[in-house]
């Protein structure tokens, strides 16, 4: 009886172990279904999204933008856009100013600074106020070491929310004087992106702004919104405030009323050929050009996330450093040449093969302080004759003169050497170029 009764033990115990076994199979079965079924609310709970368009959306910050765009955003982050406006006391590195070096000009010191704009030429500061900043007098030049006065005079206080405050932070409110972000961040071109969050399924694209699906008239006009110079329609800022939270839908011509070559009020920021004396106008260059005829856009030329450029291999430091400067995706000639090609070099082209586009194309038209220029962008040749004209390079800068070889080269002689370039290419007799 014993014996048979082992036995029989020896047949219940698999018995109870596959019983055990089956009861947690089915306890974590049941268990991940549940799970499951709760993720998959969740996660459709998610993926339903709210909105289709982009109106009436708010600002967000470039942090929310990184959780999904983290290369472009670790891209921007290195480039001079988010470096135009920093928290000193966020980033204390951001002060480059040397205030160790002694000054006549500079009045103030470096405990009184809350923001620095800038980097690359010059760099300037902000002082707060009350609810007040104020752009201090002196500016800093990062490439010759020197403090140069920023204003004319130092009982003038330049107000920063209502001058500059629109291009240097993002998300600015100037009536309560709040931005969501220092400088130029992500929703300062591509708008405002709460709605790009929350977007139905499917309606990402239309939910946030690209300009590289518009057309190129407002393409270029995001880029030209802060590169550009002129008063909103209040007359009260200097920059379009409206036009903030419409980028890419709206006319910036709706929102901001811009200084004109044609307006003789306005003679004073350009040249009598047109091109802009000051830098922060190639907005207003570009809309003369034949690039803007043809949809040729800042974006076309420029890489607005990155710091350095595409190609830059065999270039030596300086060319290195220009390619930087420009952000451009092309170092000068190989940029212009990959649409502007030829078989022959003839007329003045014939003596510039060792030159560059960009040294007779974009001509120096104005100095940024002591550390930079600024270039010409109706792509435009300046001639020497209209110099000639104007009565020096004073008053009318043109493409040869600019140049470091021949900037001490009489005007009518550049104008001689011009012509008998052109003539060298002209079926004789010349006459018959002059009738019309």
């Amino acid at each position: 009886m014993k014996f048979i009764k082992d036995l029989s033990m020896l047949h219940i115990i698999p018995m109870v172990i596959g019983l055990i076994f089956l009861i947690a199979l089915v306890v974590v079965l049941a268990t991940t279904v549940m799970l499951r079924k709760d993720l998959v609310h969740e996660e459709s709970l998610q993926l339903a999204g709210k909105f289709k368009n982009r109106f009436d959306a708010a600002f967000v910050g470039s942090e929310t933008c990184k959780k999904c765009h983290e290369r472009i955003y670790l891209e921007w982050k290195t480039s001079l856009h988010s470096r135009m406006m920093r928290d000193v006391k966020a980033d204390p590195l951001a002060n480059i100013g040397n205030f160790d070096m002694p000054s006549d000009v500079r009045t103030f010191g470096r405990d009184v600074i809350t923001y620095t704009l800038g980097s690359q030429w010059r760099q300037q500061y902000l002082k707060k106020e009350g609810e007040d900043l104020i752009v201090l007098p002196a500016s800093y030049h990062f490439p010759s070491d020197k403090w140069t006065p920023y204003q004319a005079g130092q009982s003038q206080k330049r107000k920063w929310w209502i001058e500059c405050a629109g291009c240097h932070a993002t998300g600015v409110d100037p009536v309560n004087k709040t931005f969501v972000e220092t400088g130029v961040a992500c929703e300062a071109c591509h708008g405002p992106g709460s709605n790009h969050v929350e977007a139905v399924p499917g309606f990402e694209i239309p939910t946030i702004i690209s300009a590289s699906r518009l057309n190129s008239g407002l393409s270029a006009q995001i880029c030209g919104s802060c590169h550009t110079r002129g008063r909103d329609m209040t007359g009260k800022y200097a920059f379009p405030v409206d036009y903030q939270t419409h980028k890419g839908e709206a006319n910036l011509r709706l929102y901001f009323k811009e200084v004109s070559h044609s307006n003789g009020d306005e003679a004073e920021y350009f040249w009598p050929s047109g091109e802009s004396k000051y830098s922060n106008q190639q907005y207003l260059d570009w809309k003369q050009s034949e690039h803007a005829k043809v949809g040729v856009v800042c974006a076309t030329c420029h890489s607005v996330h990155q710091s350095k450029t595409g190609i830059t291999s065999n270039l030596d430091a300086s060319n290195l450093l220009l390619a930087i400067r420009s952000k451009t995706r092309l170092f000068e000639d190989r940029l212009c040449k990959s649409c502007h090609t030829t078989v022959q070099y003839r007329s003045v082209h014939r003596i510039h093969t060792f030159g560059s586009c960009v040294r007779c194309h974009m001509p120096r038209v104005a100095s940024i302080g002591e550390a930079g220029d600024a270039h010409s962008h109706t792509f435009r040749f300046m001639f020497p004759q209209a110099t000639l004209e104007a009565g020096g390079v004073d008053k009318q800068p043109n493409a040869c003169n600019s140049c470091h070889h021949h900037k001490d080269t009489p005007v009518d002689a550049m104008v001689g050497f011009l012509e008998a370039a052109k003539k060298r290419d002209m079926p004789v007799p010349f006459t018959v170029h002059q009738r019309q």
